[in-house]
């Protein structure tokens, strides 16, 4: 971003308090906890904060200017600051964020969906860097809050954007498409995550349609046809439509997936086309990913070849099938960012059909952000467990009793004898579990909870 104060001013409706209106500003915060010297600064105004009562930190950092609501009595305003007055400051960051949007001509890619979204993101920001200058969503910042500063960021030379959206209640996918404005849209799956604002999984879709409703008219859209609310939504879908599957032939899509032995291979066939591909991370649901970034790949007009090298150069995220291997000789797989039902059972099946030589332990914590359905669908997690290869099932958190009571219900009907359950009331007895049988079986763990239950502090603790 490269704007003057004046013509910011003139993009959040504000007004200049004080400064020249020709300061030449370039960067945005919203914490001056990272704020650099000539930033901007937004005193937004949330939930639990108000920072407008940290405008002289942001002046001690070296905030050149500040956007504010209001200016506190008792605050002595420095003298060659620059200050804009806005109405709502969160609103302010929104319409600033748009206003330069409209004025780069970088073709934005929008990503939504319940899984899948942050690493199908990554595996596309990799093959785009083969063909342009590549901007892509960091970290967490997807929401009505962080995807205005993720716009901001982009220049004029960049030639892709790839925008994740984040949805958690009715009405957040109306603010990240108008502010998106995408030229391609991708909804990766429709699964049953913050169904406690969503109700359902229509409710679910209803919302991140919303997305495909905003591309322009000389863009496309992105179907999963595996996944069957993608495909209701699809017959109302108009303009341009590129499919993809993992289980039939589509526009693009893949076969002859081999999960083991590392990398992950497997065909990706693109406009009838075959290409040997491979994947440098381990679970089948990934090549799910993966044919959905070719998708959109191939939509933007890409070369096979370079989408086949972009997924070979794929490094996936932090905390999402993460694989560290331990000292001794345990392979612990960190998949511990976020869970719901749908992306526990398909991490289960990856994970089981990734280690076949191994014994295989999971460690499960609460599925969070479910509303009336936890009870039920923790239950039927447990049922579901018993039908999967695994030797022992670690659980941790008070919805996992539930979990517990599926699978030994489940088990009593059907007993396998296999299986080893236990539940865990306090992290530390869990991992004193974990560290006591890991020298003798060197299994393979995969650790999977909802962001709260905070497993990966398991995993660095074994892995120190």
């Amino acid at each position: 971003m490269k704007l003057t104060l004046e013509a910011i001013a003139s993009s959040v409706h504000g007004r200049v308090l004080q400064g020249s209106p020709e300061t030449l500003l370039t960067r945005i915060s919203i914490d001056t906890r990272s704020l650099k010297s000539g930033d901007l600064f937004f005193a937004i105004k949330g939930p639990r904060f108000d920072a407008h009562d940290f405008l002289d930190r942001a002046v001690t950092a070296g905030a050149s200017a500040l956007v504010v609501h209001r200016i506190p009595a008792a605050w002595k305003v420095p003298g060659p600051l620059g200050i804009i007055q806005v109405p709502d400051t969160l609103l302010a960051l929104q319409e600033l964020a748009l206003a330069w949007r409209k004025k780069v001509s970088t073709t934005l890619i929008g990503i939504t969906g319940s899984n899948g979204k942050t690493t199908t993101k990554e595996m596309l920001t990799a093959i785009l860097m083969h063909a342009g200058k590549t901007l892509a969503t960091t970290g967490n910042l997807n929401n009505h809050i962080g995807l205005p500063l993720t716009l901001l960021r982009l220049e004029a030379d960049h030639q892709f954007g790839v925008i994740e959206m984040g949805t958690s209640m009715p009405g957040d996918m109306d603010v990240l498409a108008r502010l998106t404005q995408p030229q391609a849209a991708l909804i990766t799956n429709v699964g049953q995550d913050h169904l406690e604002f969503f109700g359902t999984p229509e409710g679910v879709l209803r919302e991140n349609a919303k997305l495909f409703r905003q591309v322009s008219p000389d863009g496309f859209s992105v179907l999963n046809e595996d996944d069957p609310w993608l495909i209701q939504e699809g017959t109302r879908l108009h303009g341009r439509l590129i499919r993809y599957s993992v289980k039939k032939k589509s526009d693009v899509y893949a076969t002859e997936i081999q999960p083991w032995p590392w990398p992950m291979r497997f065909t990706l066939v693109i406009n009838g086309k075959a290409y040997p591909a491979e994947l440098p991370v381990i679970g089948a649901l990934q090549v799910q990913n993966a044919v959905a970034a070719a998708a959109v790949a191939y939509g933007l007009g890409i070369e096979a070849t370079k989408i086949v090298a972009g997924l070979a150069e794929f490094k996936p995220a932090a905390m999402r099938m993460e694989v560290q291997p331990h000292k001794s000789g345990a392979i612990l797989v960190n998949d511990a960012y976020n869970a719901n039902p749908s992306s526990v059972q398909q991490a289960v099946e990856s994970f089981c059909a990734s280690f076949p030589k191994n014994k295989r332990w999971v460690v499960l914590g609460d599925m969070r952000e479910l509303g009336a359905i936890a009870h039920q669908a923790h239950h039927e997690l447990g049922v579901w467990l018993t039908t999967q290869p695994l030797d022992r099932v670690f659980l941790y958190g008070r919805d996992t009793r539930f979990v517990y009571e599926g699978l030994q219900k489940s088990r009593s009907s059907a007993p396998d004898g296999d299986m080893k359950v236990e539940r865990f009331r306090k992290k530390r007895y869990l991992l004193e579990a974990l560290a006591k049988n890991l020298n003798n079986d060197t299994p393979a763990i995969l650790f999977k909870a909802s962001r709260r239950m905070r497993l990966e502090t398991l995993v660095q603790e074994l892995m120190h």
